[in-house]
């Protein structure tokens, strides 16, 4: 092509031309990033100077540490065939850095959990997947003898999910799905769905049982107690740039600002609309097993604090039971535990979340040996056309 036909062309080279467009609006990215953290060094640092004032900033004095620890997570895949769908769900749990060989993975020896399925397509099954994730994760953890273990994100993103799961009627959740969520809990654990609550309760009233979220913009702190020092930022960047190393924030209940309790901790729920028998006892069960964390008239028992464990790293966000707050001691020696797992700068986060994050997220493996093996069994029946049918919706 001549440079008089490329100057007269009317089309553009891609993806070349694209990338070249993004990458010359990056310096002004850069610097709107630099001036939303430069703002913000005098109202971070009165921000903590406040908290200090108050008794809130605290810092560990405990040399007391364990390595008898986990971190549980989970993953899903939905493979959209022609005909049909593939869903494959895992839950595992990994160790962290340790020469602890006292603790074990309790008496079913569970450290992961599986389940497939083949189901008609139907825009409800992104529902059970997660769902049933959520449910495999917590299991893990309630079911491991380790003296601490990492639940991967907050808590109340499982509720969400596992209520999401039980409430999918409205996006056309039948028979067939209440039947796999059967299968599901008789396949994996012996149980029927009214057992559901059972375990959500083993997971929720554990303290050895915490909570790391790894992105979180929850402002509870910040609007609750520092509203008049003009701080843009949410909680966790806050005491990120705040804290000094091994300072935290004194564990306060979820919810402690109008706006959280309002947007998440007063009507948290888990409420099943699934055409079942046992719905109205299941809701009765479900309602009272996320009780305790509820802040609607009362006072949560779920805790929350902030910990930065090296200087120039950032502070974790911790959700925590009452019991596991109020021990200062003890709280102070879990603190400690997370410090000595993080391989900070290379791993950012405790080294078993960071390792189970990994493993999980290697989901798609399953789900290629999944369809690997069904298009070579001799049971697959190819006649009519059904071959078509077992290959995904895209070429």
């Amino acid at each position: 092509m001549s440079a008089e036909d490329l100057q007269n062309r009317h089309y553009a080279h891609l993806p070349d031309e694209l990338l070249a467009k993004i990458l010359e609006h990056v310096p002004e990215t850069v610097e709107k990033m630099n001036g939303m953290f430069n703002i913000q060094d005098e109202p971070i640092k009165k921000g903590i100077e406040e908290l200090k004032s108050r008794g809130k900033i605290i810092k560990i004095s405990t040399n007391k540490y364990t390595t008898s620890i986990i971190a549980v997570d989970g993953s899903w895949v939905l493979e959209k065939m022609t005909g049909s769908d593939l869903l494959l769900a895992v839950a595992v749990g990994v160790e962290g850095l340790t020469e602890d060989k006292s603790k074990d993975w309790g008496e079913d020896k569970n450290q992961y959990y599986q389940w497939q399925t083949a189901l008609s397509h139907n825009e409800a099954t992104p529902r059970l997947a997660q769902g049933v994730m959520f449910l495999m994760e917590l299991s893990v953890l309630a079911g491991a003898e380790h003296d601490i273990r990492i639940m991967d994100g907050a808590h109340f993103t499982s509720i969400l999910k596992i209520n999401s799961m039980l409430s999918a009627k409205e996006e056309n959740a039948g028979e067939e799905y209440a039947q796999a969520l059967r299968d599901f809990l008789s396949e994996t654990y012996s149980k029927v769905i009214p057992d559901i609550p059972d375990i959500i309760k083993a997971a929720f009233n554990d303290d050895k049982i915490i909570a790391l979220a790894k992105y979180s913009s929850s402002r509870d702190i910040i609007d609750a107690f520092l509203s008049d020092c003009e701080i843009i930022i949410d909680d966790k960047t806050f005491f990120s740039l705040g804290l000094n190393e091994n300072e935290y924030l004194k564990p306060l209940s979820v919810g402690q600002s109008r706006q959280e309790r309002r947007k998440i901790w007063n009507d948290l729920h888990i409420i099943c609309n699934l055409d079942i028998p046992e719905r109205k006892e299941l809701n009765q069960e479900l309602s009272e097993a996320i009780k305790p964390i509820i802040t609607k008239n009362k006072t949560s028992e779920l805790y929350c604090t902030y910990y930065k464990p090296f200087q120039e790293g950032p502070a974790y966000r911790i959700e925590l039971k009452k019991t596991l707050a109020e021990d200062v001691q003890r709280l102070e020696e879990y603190l400690l535990s997370l410090k000595r797992q993080v391989v900070f700068p290379e791993i950012r986060e405790p080294f078993p979340q960071y390792l189970v994050d990994l493993m999980a997220k290697d989901i798609s493996t399953g789900m290629f040996a999944i369809q690997e093996a069904i298009k070579l069994s001799p049971d697959l029946k190819v006649d009519k056309g059904r071959l078509n049918l077992i290959f995904n919706y895209r070429t």
